[in-house]
């Protein structure tokens, strides 16, 4: 018999086995690593052969040693501070790792950049004097702030002779440290280091480096001996001063800057040439990672039009640091520093343009440097200049951007199509924009196609709109879609400014008009479902469908409006300010407009009254047709329509009859004089079992009372509710009751009474004597005792005359016998 656990067992099994496989596959420990710790960090270089590990961290004299057992290294570690073991774990992705080491310290690293690893464990050129201070301002330059020990790898390049006592490897780092705070804030050429070229029987070699902008200097001095291998060449290593020498020399250099060491990203503020440069390299990497901002700060893009200047500038940037990687990247330390430079800084010229920063002044008061707008409108044409130009150093340069990579592809494929036509323009670009139309016109048609099968843009759609749908919907999608491609493909054309911005300014402005008259037709159309669900629900939700509706409208067509400002750089900031200054005029110009506005939203908020209500408003009476943001529409019983604006509306007295649960019927029927007490009786009785039987009449509070004398007539008042608000419905049951009520009259044996005189033709029997005797008689009787009741009863007797009526009456169905009575 086949197992029913077999598969799922063997599943189990493969989801078991196959994640342990591969983690049993061994990690790569091989490379270099950028490593850091609670308080310090170092750059480890290691080799795995096997299973294996043997690695060096020359900063700290530093050796590592260990196994691997899958993804994990354990071992040992040793330097100039002490030993102890360790325990790596590399990630998933093989470009990390984490460990520990000691007493729960951490320690973790990542791979580093082909760069940095040349940098630090490259062979260290030591053969001059300008060559060993490249080499030591390379690596200082890669060190950063607080990691010094990366300087370690070239501690080799310096001479510590001039301390007598016993140097450690971190005192070693910390002096280098130093002596590299120190050049930084010199600024020289580093082929000008040398002014002869013969130092073969020289020992020592001085030279003295200023620094921008405030005239202060520092001597370095190189001293060499022979290498140990039988080249005979000279080793140039840098002297290290004393310590107290250099911090009092660093001080002296600081004082430009106030006294204080720069923090490690003051440089992003850009208040010297070299901030600018040194920012404009370091942000081009992110810049292909999306994060352009800081990158275009450092670019003076003021005659680019906003709309399109972060495009624009990034492409214009990338010109550039191709310009720059043709020339050469410098050394920082090659770029002035001075805070308080005014005039601009020239770092390269050619005959079609110059590479140029300057300082501009900000809102804020303070100064920023950057590449001047000259520069940028000419990074183009310097780059189509030097484009033969092999690359100063191939290992800086990063990955390029889609548009250099589309560019070297053409390159390879002819040269000839970079050949550059009308308007700067190459001849590969106008085959782009050809192939741009070729493709974006069918496929918007495509499209849109699918977008009106999706959304039914064209059904729903009664014939009480003007335009078809087509012009509505279709054409302004096919148009955005086409300007959308355009866009996005404008982003790898890299076209010239003469061609780049009028057409981005053309597709902008397509956007803008074809993308605001799409939107507000579809605020129409969803407000029209909006509208046929809310009659389908009793028109829950229509005060906010129509100002939602309104409102919408209003801020499609002024964010149309402001788009298309923006795209053809029209100054409308100043109009949007000056809307807050001239707010008090437009308020009073526009007062009955803001009322209206602010009575709709009321409406909105209180909710007094819905479309479709039933309702007297004043002297009016009438259904709620509409709502919205200036007034309310009611048909009125004679199907009028009257407008009420929405401020004179809220401060009406509204009284909502559809929102009522039940109608009142009260009614007085008025019965002849001659009916006697037993039948006024009898037809209360009939009257309220009547109500109490009726199905469209509540049973609480429906009551018939006697309600009174009046000039023709005995008052019966009838008050109860009819179990309905449909006005109709309501006096369909009136209307039963009422003939009912007729009927029971009739059988009743009285009649309804009518204003009417009856005259009696009879003789007068006169006043009886017997009682009119008896009666003066009491009251002789009271007033001799004293008890005669004018104006009121006295006291003990209103105490004995309480309660002492029998009510409900005797003989009635609620009666009950008093217990003084019993």
């Amino acid at each position: 018999m086949r197992c029913a656990y077999c598969v799922p067992s063997a599943i189990l099994i493969a989801v078991i086995i196959l994640p342990s496989t591969v983690v049993a596959e061994q990690a790569d420990w091989s490379g270099v690593w950028d490593t850091q710790w609670r308080g310090g960090g170092a750059v480890l270089q290691l080799q795995q052969d096997g299973d294996r590990v043997a690695g060096s961290y020359p900063g700290f004299e530093g050796v590592v040693e260990g196994r691997v057992d899958g993804q994990q290294l354990s071992g040992s570690w040793v330097d100039a501070a002490g030993e102890g073991l360790f325990t790596f774990v590399m990630s998933p992705d093989r470009q990390s790792f984490m460990g520990r080491f000691g007493t729960g310290e951490w320690w973790t690293g990542m791979r580093t950049d082909t760069e940095l690893a040349d940098t630090l464990f490259g062979a260290l050129d030591q053969s001059s004097p300008e060559r060993t201070l490249k080499s030591f301002l390379r690596a200082g330059n890669k060190s950063g702030q607080g990691r010094s020990d990366r300087l370690g790898v070239v501690i080799p390049l310096l001479d510590f002779s001039t301390h007598e006592e016993p140097l450690t490897a971190y005192d070693r780092i910390d002096l280098a440290r130093l002596l590299f705070q120190i050049v930084d804030r010199l600024t020289f050429r580093i082929w000008e280091l040398r002014r002869h070229a013969d130092l073969s029987a020289e020992t020592e070699y001085t030279v003295e480096l200023a620094q921008a902008g405030s005239g202060v200097s520092y001597t370095l001095t190189f001293r060499t001996d022979q290498r140990s291998d039988d080249s005979g060449e000279q080793a140039w290593r840098l002297v290290v001063p004393l310590e107290e020498q250099m911090r009092e020399s660093l001080q002296d250099l600081l004082e430009i800057h106030g006294g204080v060491e720069p923090h490690s990203r003051e440089h992003h503020e850009l208040r010297s040439p070299r901030d600018a440069l040194r920012t404009f390299i370091e942000q081009w990497d992110k810049v292909r990672m999306g994060n352009s901002g800081l990158f275009l700060k450092t670019m003076d893009l003021s005659q680019i039009p906003a709309a399109v200047r972060e495009e624009e500038g990034a492409l214009l940037g990338e010109y550039l640091i191709e310009v720059l990687y043709r020339i050469g990247l410098p050394l920082r330390q090659e770029i002035p520093d001075d805070p308080n430079r005014r005039a601009p800084y020239t770092h390269f010229v050619h005959p079609v343009g110059v590479v140029e920063l300057h300082p501009l002044q900000q809102d804020d008061g303070t100064k920023r440097w950057q590449f001047s707008s000259e520069t940028m409108a000419s990074a183009r044409q310097l780059f189509m200049s030097l484009e033969d130009m092999p690359l100063a150093d191939v290992s800086v340069r990063g990955d390029s951007t889609p548009f250099f990579e589309i560019r070297n592809q053409v390159r390879s494929i002819h040269r000839n199509l970079l050949q550059e036509t009308a308007a700067s323009m190459e001849v590969w670009q106008w085959l782009a924009l050809l192939l741009w139309l070729l493709i974006s016109i069918p496929l918007s048609w495509v499209l849109t196609w699918l977008v009106d099968q999706l959304f039914r843009l064209k059904t729903g759609e009664g014939d009480d709109h003007s335009l078809s749908p087509t012009i509505r919907f279709l054409w302004p999608l096919r148009l955005i879609f086409v300007a959308t491609i355009g866009l996005l493909a404008l982003r790898t054309f890299g076209l010239p400014q003469t061609v780049d911005i009028p057409l981005r300014v053309v597709i902008g402005a397509t956007l803008s008009i074809a993308g605001g008259w799409l939107a507000y037709h579809l605020v129409d159309k969803v407000s029209k479902v909006l509208e046929a669900h809310s009659s389908r629900y009793r028109y829950r939700d229509e005060i906010l469908r129509s100002l939602g509706t309104a409102l919408a409208k209003l801020a499609v067509i002024i964010g149309a409006i402001l788009f298309l400002a923006e795209i053809l750089s029209l100054p409308y900031q100043g109009v949007v300010a000056g809307l807050g200054i001239g707010g008090l005029a437009v308020a009073l110009a526009a007062r009955s407009t803001l009322e209206n506005l602010i009575g709709g939203l009321t409406l909105f908020a209180d909710k007094p009254v819905e479309v479709g209500d039933f309702c007297q408003l004043g002297e009016h009476l009438g259904v709620i047709e509409g709502i919205g943001l200036r007034s309310v529409k009611v048909r009125s019983l004679d199907r009028t329509i009257i407008t009420i604006p929405n401020a004179e509306f809220v401060n009406l007295n509204i009284e909502n009859l559809t929102r009522r649960d039940r109608i009142l019927l009260r009614n007085t029927i008025s019965l002849r004089y001659e009916t006697t007490p037993d039948q006024l009786r009898w037809i209360l009785a009939e009257i309220r079992q009547l109500l109490l039987q009726h199905p469209m009449v509540a049973p609480e509070p429906a009551r018939a009372r006697f309600l009174g004398f009046g000039d023709h007539s005995l008052d019966v008042e009838i008050f109860a509710y009819v179990k309905t608000n449909d006005w109709n419905d309501f006096l369909s049951a009136q209307e039963d009751i009422f003939l009912r009520l007729i009927a029971l009259v009739d059988e009743s044996g009285t009649g309804f009474a009518f204003p009417s005189m009856v005259n009696y033709l009879a003789s007068d029997s006169g006043v009886d004597e017997e009682r009119t005797e008896r009666a003066e008689a009491i009251v002789q009787k009271l007033r001799e005792e004293s008890q005669l009741p004018f104006p009121n009863l006295g006291l003990q007797t209103r105490r004995e005359l309480r309660d002492t009526l029998d009510y409900p009456p005797k003989g009635s169905i609620d009666f009950k016998s008093r217990p003084d009575t019993e």
